[in-house]
């Protein structure tokens, strides 16, 4: 058995005894622990084993398989939650993450430039890793592996080439160098963007016509990377892709809690 995580364990198994009116002390006598532990447990303070786990569920007839797909379907709602709202934050923080990159090379930039350019390559990688893992939770829910491996190649590119722009920040590389091996990174990019396309138009039937308009687009963007020199458009083709993910994720989410 998958180990039941913190604090969402003990969080149930409070609710649990509270509803069947169980004090501490009357739960630790059917199921021969102190009252100690499962003060800590409760409290999210340790993580019980199993057989602790199943004594405790016992007592409380509850269903060990039933408090595991509970806790899961709440954290997944969780990341969807910090996903979408991940994604919007990434959207805004594109527009500036563009100014950034062409502003980079211009003459006599303020001195705090490299601490903001930093702060915006961190803040635009972050937010989209978080945005990907909600899709990370779509490709498990509807056990599409080609939309977790595309979430998860499009994560670490973006990682990569966030970390790449911060350091090169500090280098003496050129404008020409550095625009030249952006668009490296965009064939590279575009290649996991044609396979998260894919996995996006292939949950049409799932997801709706949304998942549809979000695959082609990702998939034209990722062709458009792919050729170098169509780049530009593509981050305009792109950044549409995003916005339908992010209603995409906001209503898987609407979905998920709704049914509870």
């Amino acid at each position: 058995m998958e180990q039941l995580k913190q604090p969402q364990l003990g969080q149930t198994i409070l609710n649990l005894r509270q509803l069947k009116k169980l004090t501490q002390e009357e739960l630790v006598e059917q199921c021969n622990i102190n009252v100690r532990t499962l003060q800590r447990i409760e409290a999210g303070e340790v993580t019980p084993r199993d057989f602790t786990v199943r004594s405790i569920l016992t007592a409380l007839e509850y269903d060990i398989d039933q408090v595991q797909k509970s806790i899961e379907q709440k954290s997944g709602n969780r990341k969807l939650q910090i996903a979408w709202i991940a994604g919007a934050i990434y959207f805004i923080l594109g527009v500036f993450e563009v100014v950034a990159d062409f502003t980079r090379f211009t003459e006599d930039l303020p001195f705090y430039f490299n601490l903001v350019y930093t702060s915006i390559k961190l803040a635009t990688v972050i937010s989209f890793i978080f945005f990907m893992m909600g899709f990370v939770v779509v490709g498990e829910q509807y056990k599409s592996s080609v939309v977790k491996i595309g979430a998860w190649l499009m994560a670490a590119t973006v990682a990569i080439m966030g970390i790449y722009d911060i350091i090169s920040l500090f280098s003496l590389m050129t404008e020409e160098e550095f625009w030249l091996i952006k668009g490296g990174e965009g064939v590279m990019f575009g290649a996991a963007d044609v396979v998260f396309g894919i996995g996006l138009f292939k949950l049409t039937k799932e997801l709706g016509n949304m998942a549809k308009v979000a695959g082609i687009l990702e998939i034209a963007a990722g062709v458009m990377f792919l050729t170098f020199l169509l780049a530009l458009p593509g981050l305009f083709v792109w950044s549409a892709a995003i916005v339908v993910e992010v209603v995409i994720l906001y209503q898987c989410y609407d979905k998920r809690t709704t049914l509870g």
